[in-house]
């Protein structure tokens, strides 16, 4: 089995219900346990896929269907630690009566793979188009570093830092009704408090300047766009505490990434 000899893992695709079947380790590779569902549905798999890729994702699959060719993409995984993997998946559509009904195919840990998933392919033309797939190989030098980020997360805290500061000064210069971005600043705010045990909506509120009734307006705002988690807190049932999701960490990790 392939899967037994590198890092690999097969996935099914239901193009009807939009369900995602993956094995044990395609599984790791989207950041789940062994005990999580083997079919997924497409809102919990798309969940998984960095926001940047996703659009890149589906745009080869459908490139796949209509020019009846194989499939193959890299992109990214955020895991729930926020952590970012490199995979490159590989398949083909398969058709029933005539109509493609499912995909089929492999997923490759970049990183762990190296070399061998070049070998593989190589071995098996059938599987896929070749030259496309080498281009979406990345040299060892590219795969030791998967994440999209340039700069040590202390570099990251500190561009954030600076980047509520110069806010701050902003709001002295105009009225905060013209600059003023609550969502924005709360995420700021959750991101630099990241490190802490718990972050309540009042400790939040107030390090963003904003009053606790909007910032409870705007965090529901932001649980429902996925940026943002409560919970209870664990010393006080009466305290509400907020976390920036794997996902939004990602997505403030690359935004504080841009020079």
């Amino acid at each position: 089995m392939l899967s037994s000899v590198i890092p690999a893992g097969c996935w099914d695709l239901d193009l009807a219900t939009g369900s995602l079947a993956l094995c044990r380790k395609s599984r790791a590779m989207f950041g789940l346990g062994t005990d999580s569902p083997d079919r997924l549905t497409e809102s919990e798999w798309t969940s998984r896929f960095h926001p940047g890729d996703l659009p890149a994702v589906r745009e080869a699959l459908a490139a796949s269907l209509v020019q009846r060719a194989p499939y193959a993409q890299r992109f990214r995984t955020i895991h729930p630690d926020g952590s970012i993997h490199l995979v490159l998946g590989i398949g083909r559509p398969l058709e029933y009566g005539r109509r493609p009904c499912r995909f089929v195919g492999w997923n490759f840990d970049v990183v762990s793979t190296g070399d061998m998933a070049a070998d593989w392919i190589s071995a098996h033309p059938e599987a896929v188009s070749g030259e496309h797939v080498f281009s979406l190989l990345p040299s060892t030098a590219e795969a030791e570093r998967p994440s999209a980020l340039k700069y040590p997360p202390e570099a990251l805290l500190e561009r954030a830092e600076q980047i509520l500061r110069v806010r701050r000064a902003r709001e002295q210069l105009f009225s905060r009704a013209i600059c003023g971005e609550p969502a924005f600043e709360l995420l700021l705010c959750l991101y630099l408090q990241s490190k802490e045990k718990e972050t309540s909506v009042t400790s939040v509120a107030t390090s963003a300047g904003i009053p606790y009734s909007s910032a409870m307006r705007w965090i529901r705002y932001l649980v429902g766009k996925g940026y943002v988690e409560r919970t209870d807190s664990r010393s006080d049932r009466r305290v509400t505490c907020v976390e920036l999701t794997p996902y939004a960490r990602a997505m403030m990790d690359e935004f504080l990434s841009i020079r």
